[in-house]
């Protein structure tokens, strides 16, 4: 029988970027933006707007207080790019799939201009384990409640539950606008098939 999870790893394509975490100095959004723009003929203040996003991607992580999350943005090399998606994965110690039911109600619970506007059951198999989650599209209004500035956001949370483990790793996604993913939950569940999980031996 496998034991807990010791680690966790993750290979993304090329136009993720990983989002450092803890006290880094400014300048790895800079040099990260300006990466990701070389050789590209983009308008002026390009880069410095996306690494402006980058920023603010921190700092939302940030203020999640949540240890130990690996985080990770899609920026495609476009004629202005910018921040299509933040990704997190974080360990869930002793997290069962009952747990995490529970814990995918709170999604927006707390968020007062928030409606869920779409909810879809995700499973799935994949080498490190089951995968269970959901795929949401929320609603946010603005302070005025005028449905016309009503903006969308697609997110997905998924548990990958390894087989025998009591513990998972929580993914989640969340795209920066509808229609920049064909098919969101698709596309995260085939970027799970390159995880890899190392579980301890129970005693």
């Amino acid at each position: 029988m496998t034991g807990p999870i010791s680690s966790f790893s993750i290979g993304l394509p090329e136009t993720w970027h990983a989002v450092p975490s803890g006290d880094v100095p400014p300048e790895w959004a800079e040099a990260t933006a300006s990466r990701i723009v070389e050789g590209l003929a983009v308008p002026e203040g390009a880069a410095a707007a996306l690494a402006r996003q980058l920023l603010e991607v921190k700092a939302s992580i940030d203020a999640t207080g949540v240890r130990g999350s690996h985080s990770a943005v899609l920026v495609e090399r476009t004629e202005v790019p910018s921040v299509q998606a933040m990704m997190t994965i974080v360990l869930g110690k002793q997290v069962s799939r009952e747990i995490y039911d529970e814990q995918l109600g709170y999604v927006v619970e707390n968020v007062d201009t928030a409606q869920v506007m779409g909810n879809q059951t995700i499973e799935a198999v994949i080498p490190a384990g089951v995968v269970h989650g959901a795929h949401f599209l929320i609603g946010h209004l603005p302070a005025h409640d005028d449905p016309a500035g009503v903006h969308l956001e697609e997110r997905v949370h998924l548990g990958v539950f390894p087989e025998g483990s009591p513990d998972m790793v929580d993914v989640t996604v969340v795209a920066a606008g509808i229609g920049i993913f064909e098919d969101l939950a698709a596309s995260v569940v085939g970027l799970l098939e390159q995880l890899e999980v190392t579980t301890g031996v129970s005693a």
